[in-house]
């Protein structure tokens, strides 16, 4: 019988909340014994308000471990923390703008923005970083997906870049017409979210002592 294991996932964003029920309802982990195991019968993951700190930082990873440890000493019980940005292609490795994008984006607006990063090209990737902490340590998990960085916004379900970002496989479409048109299953089916918040749950389900130790 498989352990179910309680996590907060702290947050404010109702999109967040949103996209969390849809990977529940679509995500199979993979089992010690190979079998597979419904990611709503292995996790109760809860989304609660608390406050946490977020230093501005290109690196995502460093972000997230820091809020991760402060919403730890908010809730005083395990949680997880996601923050996203967007990586310009031939940038990987200075992770830019990465952690920046959130600031330059409440600063420009869509259409700025994308303008902003024209000398760059269009080829992006959009970067998830989760972070889990138990009050000893914190462990992080990246999901990325590919895509293009459209010329205007496009779509109306405005969650952060979600209306110009195309993702590879999702037809030329943006995540906001995806959402629209398809329902979001299917945007689900290829963020860069899902694929982080799942590589946390398929590592706890199968070493659980990594995080979640005696």
């Amino acid at each position: 019988m498989t352990i179910k294991y309680t996590v907060y996932y702290a947050t404010k964003s109702s999109f967040k909340q949103e996209e969390l029920t849809a990977i529940f309802d679509s995500c199979q982990l993979v089992g010690k014994d190979q079998q597979l195991v419904k990611a709503s019968d292995a996790f109760d993951i809860r989304p609660v308000d608390v406050r946490t700190d977020e230093p501005l930082e290109r690196d995502l990873a460093a972000m997230v471990k820091h809020k991760a440890k402060s919403a730890f000493r908010s809730l005083l019980a395990p949680c997880i923390v996601e923050h996203a940005g967007l990586v310009l292609e031939g940038f990987e490795n200075g992770n830019y703008p990465g952690g920046l994008t959130q600031p330059m984006w409440d600063a420009l607006g869509a259409e700025d923005f994308v303008k902003s990063l024209d000398w760059a090209g269009k080829n992006v990737i959009a970067r998830a970083v989760v972070g889990y902490c138990d009050g000893a340590r914190v462990n992080v998990f990246k999901g990325e997906t590919k895509g293009i960085l459209t010329d205007k916004p496009r779509g109306d379900r405005r969650f952060y870049w979600d209306t110009i970002f195309c993702p590879d496989g999702g037809n030329g479409k943006t995540y906001s017409e995806i959402y629209e048109q398809q329902g979001i299953g299917e945007k689900m089916r290829l963020s860069q979210s899902a694929k982080a918040i799942k590589e946390f749950m398929q590592m706890a389900l199968l070493n659980p002592s990594e995080l979640y130790p005696e």
